[in-house]
């Protein structure tokens, strides 16, 4: 089983293509990986996509919107939760990927991203199996469940607008753009000690 929740219109439409036609219009460069040193934290065999730079405007109207959801998301996951990192405006490209991986709160991670507990992903762009405008193929968010039981494999391509959240430490990957653009933002809640510790 894999603890999620979907929230739909956590965006309304309108909001939804204002930001989508900032992040077609906005430059930026590639996502990173954390954790790594400057010099190997950019590393398009494992994450391929374009962070987009937004104003600072749209930055902090997301991070409101995200602010006033903490409570709901404490309640579903049954967790106290820090406040949210500075969202990630991202632009999936055909061929765009990233591989599985985990956020945060395993033995393996040693960074900050340890201290996260929920990762959060919210849809700006619809999914077509036809090209069209203002859509992508391909590209959906995969969930893995536990390596300890039977593969389990949940993908995730919500209506735009919608926000899904999902435990930091699920194995989960975004599978191969097979056309047009994939607009997401994603963003993290620590649990609170993080923002004690120098976050």
């Amino acid at each position: 089983m894999i603890d999620l929740i979907e929230i739909a219109g956590f965006l309304d439409p309108a909001l939804c293509d204002e930001l989508r036609a900032e992040l077609q219009r906005a430059g930026g460069g590639p996502a990173t990986l954390l954790g790594r040193s400057p010099a190997t934290s950019v590393q398009p065999q494992i994450r391929k996509a374009t962070r987009v730079t937004v104003s600072a405007e749209t930055q902090e109207r997301v991070t409101q919107l995200l602010r006033a959801r903490k409570g709901a998301l404490e309640e579903h996951f049954g967790l106290v939760l820090g406040d949210c990192e500075e969202p990630q405006f991202l632009r999936y490209e055909t061929g765009d990927f990233f591989v599985a991986h985990q956020d945060g709160n395993t033995a393996l991670i040693f960074d900050r991203s340890r201290f996260r507990r929920i990762s959060v992903v919210i849809f700006l762009s619809a999914q077509s199996e036809a090209p069209s405008p203002g859509t992508y193929g391909g590209g959906s968010l995969t969930l893995h469940g536990a390596y300890s039981g039977p593969s389990l494999q949940v993908p995730v391509a919500p209506a735009p607008g919608t926000l899904v959240a999902f435990r930091a430490e699920t194995t989960h990957e975004v599978m191969p753009v097979a056309h047009g653009e994939r607009f997401t933002i994603v963003s993290w809640y620590p649990c609170p000690a993080a923002e004690s510790d120098g976050r």
